[in-house]
């Protein structure tokens, strides 16, 4: 009786120790499987822009076309997204629509919500201040493109590029001494090109 019970409790802990393993192999293959979220090249403001736009071509109808290209319009002349405080409220009123309906159109159109589609252009406009003044902080960058706060920035940030705002900055740096030193490697061979012409015509 004590042998049986003993192999009985031999099996038992083979079984459970067999279905340890089963769980974590099991566990490890879906981490493994899961889509990780993509890191982007370098981005431009017009890149985003290009991108996000063009990925959302289906409209629900003539209306939704209109309102589209007003909104648009309307943050690119008038920028009101500099404001840290605007709501979906007061860009409706200016667009003579109604909250609701100006958020409908901005889900189906765009695939983001008013909060996520105003950083997207804040985050444009962040990336626009950089290109034009490499010297400004990253502080900077944020709060004169409307943001709040710091993790706002950076959570938004690295959503529409694949980077923080140090890491894209730090990037843009780096390729624009790249684009200089390939010029200037480019006008030494031009020039070292011209000399060994003139030589040779002598």
């Amino acid at each position: 009786m004590i042998k049986i019970l003993f192999i009985a409790a031999a099996l038992l802990s083979i079984i459970l120790a067999a279905t340890c393993v089963y769980l974590f192999k099991r566990t490890r293959n879906l981490q493994q499987s899961e889509p990780q979220a993509p890191v982007r090249p370098y981005l431009s403001p017009e890149m985003i822009a290009d991108e996000d736009i063009g990925s959302a071509e289906a409209l629900l109808c003539d209306n939704h076309q209109a309102i589209c290209e007003h909104l648009m319009e309307y943050l690119e002349k008038e920028k009101p997204y500099l404001n840290p405080n605007i709501k979906i409220i007061d860009v409706a009123d200016c667009l003579k629509t109604n909250k609701s309906y100006l958020s409908r159109v901005i889900n189906s159109h765009f695939k983001k919500n008013f909060s996520q589609f105003i950083n997207w252009y804040r985050v444009r406009d962040s990336m626009d201040l950089y290109m034009r003044d490499p010297t400004i902080d990253i502080s900077t960058m944020a709060s004169k493109s409307g943001f709040q706060s710091m993790t706002t920035f950076n959570t938004a940030f690295t959503r529409y590029t694949g980077m923080t705002p140090g890491e894209w900055c730090k990037k843009y740096k780096n390729d624009i001494k790249y684009e200089m030193v390939k010029k200037e490697k480019k006008k030494r061979e031009t020039a070292k090109n011209t000399v060994a012409k003139a030589d040779g015509a002598r």
